[in-house]
Order: structure tokens, then C-alpha cells, then sequence
């Protein structure tokens, strides 16, 4: 029976289209406006499409009640200048019509349809974008054919002195951005209901796989280079299962502590802020650094080796230096790891947890495992013996470095930055003038100058004094009262939570916000930093369950009302660029 409705429907519409003399021109208007006075070459843009409907016509709404109705779409060209990457169309409001006795999804009056798209680079002057909305105009009695009507806009493009200033706001402060649009956080639940338990797994494993390009894992490389590099050369198959052994201990203790993370609902790569863990590390490097430097022979104690069945190959030693190395691929975090920690948060079940971090730590390690095995079989190369030793000995400089790497949360940054610029010339002005290992080796020896050329350049580098300070945002430590303050003024807010042993955090300030693009909408908002590295205290506790923080760093932008926009919360490193856009959406809304 419904069925035959929506047929009469059909027809009706189709007849009263034929024969009609008014044209959809004259129904409606159309206005289309930026939200900024211009846009960045290779930046994002806002812009509205105001559509002025004549009483008393109407369109039908982009997402129709039934399945006849045509439904009303903006559609753009291919342009080699500009990228359309999303369309949000407003509600739409059910009426009953005299063609019909149900009520159809339709829109009247004013209406405006928000679109956000990306300049190509390279573009120069201003850019037209153009467009047009297709539609069917009806009233009670009639409908019209459909149609549509062309639209165009001129985008101004700014040099990169210009500043951006934001117009035409009341057409942009009611637009709802589903979360969906924007965030990356993986849900574990969808991906089990939509794809299956060993799809979701094998996506865990190339999220895991995906953290590699995550800061949080570059001190990995040179340990495992150093360690792996000093090791006896064996059969490729002990050399391999070595290196399987290296991430087999990173994995377990990755999985321990992202499993415990997620249950007791503290931040993964807390247990970093421990000024003992920091020590203990430091230490190992310190020891691993004294072995290359030929102090004494690294190996596994006594006791360990007679478990082993006497044997010498490492097998232990790489194991617990992977468990060792668990601790610091900890702290890397992202919206994929966001996912899991929340899930198992939810289920409560340590053995999933375990085997959902198990996995993602197991695609973290992969790299490594190659590495490892190629890293110990520098031995095997011919006349090894003639600039090994100089090879380890720029593995124990790097391991020297890595341990003042580890401790720098427990000194101050002025001392830390005259520290490590020093350390790495002194290591250069060594390696130059008194190491004098593989200098027969004429292929090592050129290799060796372009290491001392490049340390010594590169702390001279970072030692050098900055002609002018650079500009930075004007943050203030979070209190409760400052953020209620700022919420209650009408102005945006940003909450950067951050802690000092988090590497994407430093890389944030050194990177982010420092760019000017950002500094020049900074001035815009209220800004508050949140120091985690103290994870114990009530109030880091509170504030960790108040905004519902699994890792850092997270940073939370909220809107004119006090309402945080969920889906631009950023997990993780992120550049300027998208960091712009997401401050130019808050600052869009009301």
C-alpha cells in the first residue's frame, strides 16, 4: 500500500512538472560567501552557500524521506586549482502537502549549505570556484522540473605576511561538524561488527606498523643499531631469532603497560615520568656504550647463560634488552592507539587487551626485526676486523648521546641546551683528532670524516644563540577558575595537555606552535597548558577523567559556548597546516 503511494507520488509530480509556466530562476536566490578575507595557497577555505527560497516554494532536503523524492545536491567540476573535501547541508523540516498525505523532508525559507575544500600549491592571485545547486522547486499545488542553478566565488590568496580575518560569521557559527567527519580514532566495536575479529586484528597490526613514523620511536633506531652492531656474528638463522627475541620483549612489555593503561585509566607511557626508570636506562646505555668503547665484553650473567643451557649466542641478553626498550615505545600514542585503550577500558578484559596491544606492538616491531638481524651481521663483512672497531666506537658515542637523551626531563632545558650542542662536538672533535681506529681501511675512513664533519655542524648548530627569540603563543597553566573564566568571556579556548617526557610534545612546540600561521590566530583564543607528567597527583587525576585524556599529546578545542568540538580533538604530532585548519573551524562556530 505504501508502495503504491509513493508511485501516485511519482506520477503526480511528473505531471504537474509538464506545462508549468514558472521557472525554478525565479523561486530562488542564491549568495555564496568566505569565511575569511582570503586563503593560504595549499590551505583549507570555508564557504557558504546561501540559498533565499520565494514563498511559498520549496526544495526537497539533500536526504529525502522516501525514495522519490530528488533530492536536492550542490555539485562542483574537477579543478586542478581546488579540492572540495566536504558539504554539510542544514536540517530539514516534514511537511504534509496537498499531492501527498505524508509528510515529505523539504526545505523553506533561507537555508545554508557549509562547504570546506583545499587550494592546490601553487596557485597565485585568486582562485573561482564554481558550482551549482541542482534541485526541484514545489509548492502545495505544483512542482517544477528539476534544474540547476550556476553560483561562483572569487578566493582571494594571501601572501604569507597577510593575516587572516575572519567575516561573515553568522552564517558559519551553526554548523554542526559530525564527529565522524574528521576523526580518526579507531573503534574497535564497528571494525569486530563490520569486518570480523581477524580483520580487526590485521588492522591493528598495520596501525602498530603505522607508529614507526611516530617521534616516539626514534630512539629505538640507534639502540637497536648499537647493541645488534656489537654482537659475535653467528648463523643467520641464531642472528634472526635474536632479533625475533629483541621485539618479542618490546611487545610484552608494550602490551603490559598499554593493557594496564587502558584498565586502570592512567596515560600510556607514565610509568616514563619515574625519575628511577629514567636513571635505569640511562644506565644501560651507559653500559652497552662502555662495551663498544672495549671497557669489557657485554654479555648475559652467568646464572642467566646455565638456564640457557650454557649458551652464548644473546639470545637472553636480547630478549631482556627488548623488555628494556618495551619502556620507551610506550609513550607513542595516536588516535589508533586512542582506540584500543578506550575499548579495553570498556570491556574490562586484560587477556583482549593484551592481545589487541600484543598485535599492534608486534607491527611497531617489525622494522626492528630486519634491522637487528642486519645490524649483527656487520661482523660477517670482509676485514671486519680493520674498522670494526672504529664502528663501535661511533655506536658508543651514540649511546653516550641517547642516555643524556633519556635524562633530559630530570634537567633544565638551559643546562640540557648547552649540554648535548657540547657533547656532540666533543664526540666529533674525538672521532677527528684522537680516535685513530680503521684509518687503513680507506672506504671507513672517508666514511668516518663525513660523521665528524656532520656532528661537529650540527651542535654547532644547536649551540647557536638565536638572532632574534622566536615568537610564541601565550599560554597559561591550567587552573579551574582560569578555564571557567575563559569559557563564560565568549571566546574559543585551546587545552594542550602535554607532560616532559613526551617527545611529540617538544616536537609540537618547536614545530607547531611556533609557525606563524598559527601564532596569528593564536591571539584569538584562550590558551591553556596542561602538565601531566606528574600522572599521581589528584588534580592530574581529576583533570585526566574530567576531559577524558588517554596520552599525550591531546589537545581539545573548545567552542565559543564552552562545548568541545569532539571530532577536531588532535591525538598526536600534528603539523601546522591541519592544526590551522582545525583552529579556523572552532573559530567558525559559535
Amino acid at each position: 500500500m505504501k508502495a503504491n503511494k509513493y508511485l501516485v507520488l511519482l506520477f503526480v509530480i511528473g505531471l504537474i512538472s509538464v506545462g508549468s509556466g514558472q521557472t525554478s530562476d525565479a523561486i530562488l536566490d542564491i549568495r555564496i560567501y568566505l569565511s575569511t578575507n582570503g586563503v593560504y595557497t595549499d590551505g583549507s577555505f570555508q564557504a557558504a552557500v546561501v540559498v533565499s527560497l520565494k514563498d511559498p516554494w520549496h526544495i526537497n532536503s539533500a536526504n529525502p524521506a522516501d525514495e522519490f523524492s530528488i533530492a536536492t545536491q550542490l555539485r562542483f567540476p574537477e579543478s586542478d586549482q581546488w579540492e572540495i573535501m566536504d558539504i554539510y547541508y542544514p536540517s530539514h523540516t516534514m511537511k504534509t502537502f496537498a499531492f501527498f498525505d505524508e509528510a515529505l523532508a523539504v526545505y523553506e525559507g533561507e537555508i545554508v549549505i557549509v562547504i570546506t575544500g583545499k587550494l592546490s600549491s601553487g596557485v597565485s592571485g585568486s582562485v573561482q570556484l564554481s558550482g551549482a545547486l541542482f534541485y526541484q522547486g514545489c509548492n502545495d499545488q505544483l512542482c517544477l522540473p528539476p534544474r540547476e542553478t550556476a553560483f561562483s566565488l572569487e578566493i582571494p590568496i594571501l601572501a604569507d605576511s597577510e593575516p587572516v580575518i575572519f567575516q561573515n560569521e553568522p552564517y558559519f557559527e551553526n554548523i554542526d561538524i559530525p564527529a565522524e567527519a574528521s576523526s580518526d580514532t579507531f573503534d574497535v566495536t564497528d571494525s569486530f561488527t563490520r569486518k570480523g575479529i581477524l580483520i580487526t586484528f590485521l588492522l591493528i597490526f598495520l596501525g602498530g606498523l603505522g607508529l614507526n613514523l611516530t617521534p616516539c620511536v626514534y630512539p629505538l633506531i640507534p639502540v637497536t643499531v648499537s647493541y645488534f652492531g656489537g654482537q659475535t656474528a653467528g648463523k643467520s638463522g641464531k642472528r634472526l631469532l635474536m632479533a625475533i627475541l629483541y621485539v618479542l620483549g618490546i611487545a610484552i612489555v608494550n602490551s603490559a603497560l598499554g593493557t594496564l593503561a587502558a584498565l586502570a585509566g592512567g596515560l600510556l607511557g607514565a610509568f616514563m615520568t619515574n625519575p628511577l626508570v629514567l636513571i635505569a636506562i640511562a644506565g644501560i646505555l651507559i653500559a652497552l656504550s662502555l662495551s663498544m668503547f672495549g671497557v669489557y665484553e657485554f654479555g648475559v650473567p652467568s646464572f642467566l647463560m646455565n638456564l640457557c643451557g650454557g649458551s652464548r649466542t644473546g639470545y637472553i641478553g636480547a630478549l631482556v634488552m627488548g623488555l628494556t626498550m618495551g619502556i620507551v615505545a610506550a609513550p607513542c600514542i595516536g588516535p589508533f592507539v586512542i582506540g584500543l585503550l578506550t575499548y579495553i577500558a570498556s570491556t574490562g578484559n586484560p587477556f583482549i587487551g593484551f592481545s589487541m596491544f600484543f598485535t599492534l606492538s608486534m607491527g611497531l616491531g617489525l622494522p626492528f626485526i630486519f634491522l637487528a638481524f642486519f645490524s649483527s651481521k656487520i661482523d660477517s663483512l670482509p676485514r671486519s676486523g680493520e674498522w670494526m672497531v672504529g664502528v663501535r666506537i661511533i655506536f658508543g658515542l651514540i649511546l653516550v648521546g641517547m642516555a643524556l637523551y633519556f635524562v633530559h626531563p630530570l634537567i633544565t632545558e638551559k643546562i640540557y641546551g648547552i649540554l648535548f650542542p657540547l657533547y656532540v662536538i666533543g664526540s666529533g672533535i674525538y672521532l677527528l683528532l684522537f680516535n685513530k681506529s680503521g684509518e687503513n681501511a680507506r672506504g671507513f675512513t672517508f666514511f668516518k670524516k663525513i660523521v665528524t664533519i656532520v656532528a661537529i655542524i650540527l651542535g654547532t648548530w644547536l649551540i647557536k644563540p638565536e638572532s632574534a627569540p622566536a615568537e610564541k603563543m601565550a599560554w597559561q597553566p591550567y587552573q579551574q577558575d582560569v578555564y571557567e573564566s575563559a569559557v563564560t568571556s565568549g571566546k574559543p579556548v585551546i587545552i594542550d595537555f602535554y607532560a616532559d617526557w613526551c617527545i611529540p610534545c617538544k616536537e609540537m612546540d618547536k614545530l607547531t606552535f611556533t609557525d606563524p600561521g598559527v601564532i596569528s590566530l593564536a591571539g584569538q583564543f584562550h590558551l591553556l597548558k596542561v602538565d601531566l607528567t606528574s600522572s599521581a597527583s589528584p588534580e592530574v587525576i581529576q583533570l585526566k577523567n574530567q576531559f577524558d585524556i588517554k596520552g599525550v599529546p591531546t589537545i581539545l578545542f573548545i567552542d565559543r559556548k564552552g562545548r568541545e568540538i569532539t571530532a577536531l580533538r588532535t591525538l598526536g604530532l600534528e603539523k601546522p597546516e591541519p592544526f590551522i585548519v582545525k583552529m579556523n573551524k572552532t573559530l567558525s562556530r559559535n
